[in-house]
């Protein structure tokens, strides 16, 4: 579930500003190796639950599990970005709200601190967190077959 939003901080992803604003402590926040390793993690342990999916037709309805699981990673890095807002001190999750909103209306279509906030409001939408989960189960299971349930294991494909 690697967010990848490092390619996008950078000097001229600050609003011009003489101090530092909330936005810019998020978005610094969200782009650690912690945070990012996070989602990582959160995608290892989670994928066998989307196994069901793969093969699945486009338009099939989607088993509760994997929105309760879409609940679950929303419940914990909004939970998590939240916190962090709160410690800093310097403002609160509705002036993380009104910086986003005023940096939407008045950044450029392709200024970086416009990405990151456009990347972070996408991983609230329920398909592309799925997406990011099947890339998970294809990556932990690229010899996964459907048809027959059969997860190969990586010793069995010769890998240690």
């Amino acid at each position: 579930l690697k967010l990848n939003l490092s390619l996008i901080m950078s000097e001229e992803s600050k609003i011009d500003s003489p101090t530092r604003d909330l936005l810019d402590r998020v978005q610094e926040f969200c782009m650690s190796k912690d945070f990012e390793g996070q989602f990582d993690e959160f995608a290892k342990v989670h994928a066998d639950t989307f196994l069901p999916a793969v093969g699945m037709e486009s338009g099939a309805e989607h088993q509760l599990e994997f929105h309760a699981c879409f609940e679950e990673y929303l419940e914990h890095f909004e939970g998590k970005i939240k916190r962090f807002i709160e410690s800093t001190g310097e403002g609160t999750v509705e002036d993380f709200y009104e910086e986003c909103r005023i940096a939407l209306e008045t950044l450029g279509e392709f200024h970086p601190k416009r990405f990151f906030i456009e990347a972070l409001l996408a991983t609230t939408e329920y398909p592309i967190f799925f997406s990011l989960m099947m890339g998970e189960v294809r990556k932990q299971h690229p010899d996964y077959k459907p048809e027959t349930g059969e997860v190969v294991e990586d010793e069995e494909r010769g890998h240690k």
